[in-house]
């Protein structure tokens, strides 16, 4: 406590500090110059036409990386032009070794290490949103959507052109950026928008900026100059429609003749499309129906041995472009012990909630039976009806995110063999999703207010399912931000509630899952009651700190969560009942003789929950070097002290967490060499014998310009003493035990990719993931004695029906194989407009008993496994003005 106080007086005195005024960089301008004819300008990437001779040019860059600061060591030469409809934008790239650009043929936005042009607008005039335009010297096309100054949405898509050429000086392009994917206000007669130019060369990490971007400051919107000379715009239409058909074809060779619906072959047809329409120059209405989403990448095969549900990443278009808009819930903070996220879209459109959660025995309130579902026909998601969100942002710095989702009622076969039954069964209720964001810039964009809202509600008609769902989900909460010192400094805080509502049971499974075990048997704070019909908690987080600047930064960060905190309705929330403050020190150097630059770090966490446990004790020192040979090291070690987990007994007595210690080290060489690579590992072992070491090198390779190979295998042995089991009464007293074991796993798995490139509009990509995983538990044991890590031995003498320890060992052990492939063909036949190939292949063999770590058997073993293959193809067309 008394370390805490200090740190604490530290930060009170720098803010005090930190009052006294910086004043801003000093801001370009560029004048752009209007053509009435589009004609007069062919988009070829040769600067010939004579209307770019007599436009105002800016040049003259400045590094940010690897010499902050100094001139950039090649000259780029910008121009910009404009009509009524477009946004032309002319660079010459000068390069004094023209043979050395570093370019690849690869797949629109994609990441591979190129030589790079970007044109930042910021439309807004807010200092905070920027629409971004890049293109590498093989026209391959990049767009992105920054948003709170610094943030990016790489997702967001736009509409545009640009065509590169190489030259004997270097390299040219040309953008032709139609007005209606920017956000304007067409109502002004002049328009006072901020622009800045970027230039990536790779051969030597070099980005510079037009207007001056430092390395050590906290700001890229907010650092932009100015375009000037645009006036008179007519409102764009701003209207498209991006209707899709889509045909699908399954064949499943890894089904049972015993499943009476069981399907080798199926094929599904579907239709459905986007639109986006600008309501006003501010705002935005997309909608989508019966959205498709079938051309995305698997998710990765896994095994989950915690108690906390596993997080997978958004992968759908519709909900991943914007996505920013809903962002709510954290601070500006460099570290902190809250992970929740208020807003997780793939709660929408999941799979239907019984066979998520393998309820195989439901109560069927119209049967008034216990219905046991020893066979189902198979519905992988919930269908999405339809769902609309409508977004922007006007001049006066006030934004709007608002969407709507509805998803039909699901329903599926079943058979229950013991009882002859069989019928139709409900397994996921028709669902409205709401989400809702109110943001208003205050001091030209160095403060906000914000306000979001969600609510869930859910019509499940009397079923059983009202038994485990909640009928209706809320949350409502408010955020702000504040910068000061030229941005070098922030202070930002959020504060939610959330009310969850639904029947005795469903509230009563909710207090006891792993996000609150309300029935947890040693607390004193927590109170578990079984007649409630509603739960209603709160999240807090405040964070100060400075975030730019030479030197030493540094940042302390509060968060508190109440137990009664829900939200997993639509978010996603591993643990609520915490209060837990954070500390964290850098120090960033960019004028190293050794290094382009390196960053320094410490941090110092701490977490207690509501009974004053405390359950997280963490300190870390880190360092980030990036080498003058463009190669990287990371390196962190860290260190816990005495705490406890609260959680690993699912509800049991709070066991004592052995101190450990852990070492990591990331190396990188150089990315803009033809074979590149990383290597990665870990090292963590605790007081108490448990150990866990991480291996995962990767190799990349560019045979040609247009041709990316990788590997990427990842190995994992660990040794765990404290493998939760299960709660049962395994020693014959009648009493229920918290059942634990040791467990020795190895888990390797390894990602094969493939990316051919035909041209910017025609790719090919491919990838295989083997993924091998064994469990060996022995050594069953009880736990009960709280605060320690002491366990009891079963005894060798039970009654009969009761498992010996020498049974468990023999007979929970594991081995579980998967293969996963998958391979996709696009091509935009013109602008926004895709037509998808698609294969996915699924083999997966998961055998009890057995723990043996074989790869190369396994792998032989796994291609014998029937496959589940899946063929698509997807077409879809642009139209739009």
């Amino acid at each position: 406590m008394k370390n805490t106080v200090c740190i604490c007086g530290f930060f009170v005195i720098q803010f005090i500090l930190s009052q006294a005024v910086f004043g801003q960089s000093q801001s370009r301008s560029i004048e752009a110059s209007r053509i009435e004819n589009d004609s007069e300008i062919q988009i070829d990437g040769i600067l010939n036409e004579r209307v770019w001779e007599h436009t105002q040019m800016a040049s003259e860059f400045t590094q940010m990386q690897p010499n902050d600061g100094s001139s950039a060591s090649q000259r780029t030469e910008v121009r910009v032009l404009y009509s009524g409809k477009y946004l032309y934008v002319g660079i010459t790239a000068f390069d004094s070794a023209p043979d050395s650009i570093t370019t690849s043929l690869f797949r629109r936005d994609g990441s591979e290490t190129s030589d790079w042009v970007y044109v930042n607008i910021d439309s807004y005039n807010d200092n905070r949103t920027a629409f971004t335009f890049a293109v590498n010297p093989h026209s391959v096309q990049k767009d992105i959507m920054y948003f709170d100054d610094i943030n990016e949405d790489v997702l967001w898509d736009a509409v545009w052109d640009a065509k590169s050429r190489i030259t004997e000086n270097g390299w040219t392009t040309e953008f032709r950026i139609p007005l209606s994917q920017l956000r304007f206000d067409s109502k002004n007669d002049v328009q006072e928008w901020g622009i800045n130019f970027q230039r990536r060369i790779a051969r030597n990490g070099e980005i510079s900026f037009w207007n001056r971007t430092e390395q050590e400051e906290l700001g890229l919107v907010s650092k932009f100059g100015e375009l000037k000379g645009i006036q008179e715009l007519d409102r764009p239409m701003r209207l498209e429609v991006v209707p899709y058909i889509s045909t699908g074809y399954t064949r499943d060779e890894a089904g049972t003749d015993t499943n009476p619906f069981y399907e080798q072959n199926d094929i599904e047809f579907k239709a459905g499309g986007d639109i986006k329409y600008g309501i006003s120059s501010d705002f935005t209405l997309t909608a989508t129906i019966n959205p498709d989403f079938g051309q995305v990448e698997a998710d990765p095969a896994t095994i989950n041995l915690s108690e906390f549900e596993i997080f997978f990443e958004e992968r759908r278009p519709f909900f991943l472009e914007g996505s920013d808009i809903f962002n709510f819930g954290g601070t500006y903070s460099q570290n902190t012990f809250s992970s929740h996220i208020n807003f997780y879209s793939r709660r929408i459109g999941r799979v239907p909630f019984t066979l998520e959660q393998g309820l195989y025995a439901v109560q069927d309130t119209d049967l008034n039976e216990t219905v046991f579902l020893d066979f189902v026909e198979s519905n992988l998601v919930t269908t999405i009806a339809g769902a609309a969100k409508v977004s922007g942002k006007t001049k006066n710095g006030f934004s709007l995110g608002v969407m709507n989702s509805y998803t039909l009622e699901e329903t599926t076969n079943y058979l229950d063999v013991t009882n002859g039954f069989e019928g139709e069964i409900p397994i996921e209720p028709a669902t409205n999703y709401f989400v809702g964001r109110l943001r208003q810039d205050l001091k030209r964009a160095d403060a906000q207010i914000g306000v979001f809202g969600s609510s869930v509600n859910r019509n499940m008609s009397g079923s059983y399912l009202e038994d485990y769902l909640h009928e209706s989900a809320y949350q409502l909460g408010v955020d702000a931000q504040y910068y000061w010192n030229s941005r070098s400094w922030a202070a930002t805080g959020v504060f939610a509630l959330s009310n969850v509502n639904g029947t005795e049971e469903a509230i009563a499974r909710t207090q006891n899952t792993s996000s609150h075990y309300f029935g947890r048997i040693d607390s004193e704070y927590l109170n578990f009651d079984p007649t409630r019909t509603s739960l209603t908690g709160y999240f807090t987080e405040f964070s100060i700190g400075k975030y730019a600047g030479s030197g030493i930064r540094y940042s302390a960060t509060y968060s508190e969560m109440s137990p009664e905190y829900e939200v997993n309705d639509i978010g996603f929330q591993e643990r609520a009942d915490y209060r837990a403050p954070h500390f964290y020190l850098e120090y960033l150097n960019v004028n190293s003789n050794t290094f382009q630059y390196y960053l320094l770090w410490s941090d110092i966490s701490y977490a207690w929950n509501f009974d004053g446990d405390k359950i997280y004790d963490y300190r870390s020192l880190g360092g980030y070097f990036l080498l003058n040979n463009l190669w990287t090291v990371t390196t962190v070690v860290g260190q816990t002290g005495k705490f406890y987990n609260d959680r690993i007994a699912r509800g049991g007595p709070i066991m004592r967490r052995p101190k450990d210690w852990l070492a990591y080290v990331n190396i990188s060489t150089n990315s803009s060499k033809n074979v590149y690579g990383t290597f990665t590992t870990q090292y963590r072992q605790d007081a108490a014998g448990e150990y866990q070491i991480s291996l995962s090198p990767a190799l990349n390779i560019r045979p040609g310009t247009n041709i990316q190979l990788s590997i990427a295998p990842s190995y994992v042995k660990a040794k765990d003493l404290d493998q939760f089991r299960n709660i049962a009464d395994v020693t014959g007293d009648g009493i229920a035990d918290y059942l634990f074991s040791n467990n020795d796993s190895d888990l390797l798995y390894t990602e094969f990719r493939a990316d051919i490139t035909f041209s910017p509009t025609v790719s090919f990509q491919t990838f295989l993931r083997p993924y091998y995983f064994t469990a060996d538990f022995y050594n069953y044991k009880t736990f009960s004695e709280r605060k320690t890590f002491n366990f009891e031995a079963i005894p060798e003498t039970l009654p009969p029906g009761y498992f010996t320890s020498e049974e468990f060992d023999r007979n929970f052990d594991w081995d579980y194989k998967s293969l996963q492939g998958n391979a996709v063909l696009r091509w935009e036949y013109r602008p926004g407009s895709t037509l998808f190939f698609v294969w996915q292949q699924d083999r997966t063999n998961f055998v009890f008993t057995t723990a043996d770590f074989e790869p190369y058997r396994g792998s032989i073993d796994t291609f014998r496994q029937d496959p589940v293959n899946i063929f698509l193809i997807k077409l879809s067309y642009w139209w739009g003005s």
